[in-house]
C-alpha cells in the first residue's frame, strides 16, 4: 500500500500543472491573429512551392509524410519571423521539437492535425509525453503543452481549420478554431473554418466515427 502511494505520488509529480482556458485565452489574445497569419501563409507557401516543383520536373504525387514535413518547415519560417517583434515570446528548438513559448505559460509546437485534434503519425515516447502533459527532460517544467495545428483536405489544396489545442492524453480540455480570431487571413486561400469549438468539461475522445464535441465554444 505504502509503495502504490508512492508510484502515484511519484506519477503526479510528473505531471504538469494545466493552465485553465480563460487563463490560456488571455494569454494568447493578443497573438491569435499572428498564430493564424503565420500558419496559413506558410500553407500558402507550401502551395507556392509545388507549382514551383510542378513547373521544373512536373507532378510530384508526394507521400503525405513528405507534404507535413514541407508544410513545417514553412511554419518554422513563419512562426520565427513574426514572433521575433514581439517581447514575451520566444522560439526554439527543445530535443529536436520547433516550439513558440509565450509568458513562459503557454508553449506551443505545431503539427498537422487528423479529424480527432491529435497529430498525425507515429507517436514517439517523447510526443506520448507531450500529450500527457508529462515533464520531459530538454523541455520547460512550467508551461501548459498546447499543440497549433492545421487540417488540410484530402488533395491539400485548402485549410478547413487552424487550431489551438491542449490535451491530456485521451481528455481534451478544449480546442479553439484561431482562424475565427482573424478576418484578414482568409483573403489568402479559401479556407473553409467550421465553428469555433471549446470543451469546457473534460471528455474522453471517442473514436473516428463517435468523435463529437460540444459547441460553443511528433517526437
Amino acid at each position: 500500500m505504502i509503495i502504490f502511494a508512492f508510484y502515484k505520488k511519484k506519477e503526479k509529480m510528473n505531471k504538469r500543472n494545466i493552465l485553465p482556458y480563460e487563463d490560456s485565452k488571455r494569454v494568447l489574445a493578443p497573438y491569435y491573429g499572428s498564430l493564424a497569419k503565420a500558419i496559413s501563409e506558410s500553407f500558402a507557401d507550401f502551395q507556392n512551392a509545388l507549382n514551383l516543383i510542378s513547373q521544373s520536373v512536373g507532378f510530384l504525387n508526394s507521400e503525405k509524410r513528405t507534404k507535413a514535413c514541407m508544410m513545417h518547415d514553412f511554419i518554422q519560417k513563419r512562426i520565427t519571423e513574426i514572433f521575433c517583434e514581439f517581447e514575451n515570446t520566444k522560439t526554439n528548438k527543445y530535443n529536436g521539437v520547433f516550439a513558440l513559448m509565450i509568458n513562459e505559460e503557454l508553449f506551443i509546437r505545431f503539427n498537422k492535425l487528423n479529424e480527432n485534434y491529435c497529430a498525425s503519425g507515429y507517436p514517439t515516447k517523447q510526443s506520448k509525453g507531450y500529450l500527457e502533459q508529462r515533464i520531459i527532460e530538454g523541455f520547460p517544467d512550467k508551461p501548459t503543452f498546447l499543440i497549433a495545428g492545421y487540417i488540410p483536405d484530402k488533395s491539400w489544396s485548402k485549410l478547413l481549420g487552424v487550431y489551438l489545442v491542449c490535451r491530456e492524453g485521451e481528455t481534451i480540455h478544449w480546442v479553439e478554431n484561431i482562424l475565427n480570431h482573424s478576418s484578414t487571413v482568409q483573403t489568402i486561400l479559401p479556407f473553409e473554418a467550421s465553428e469555433q469549438k471549446i470543451v469546457e468539461k473534460r471528455v474522453k475522445v471517442k473514436n473516428q466515427n463517435q468523435s463529437q464535441f460540444k459547441t460553443g465554444t511528433n517526437n
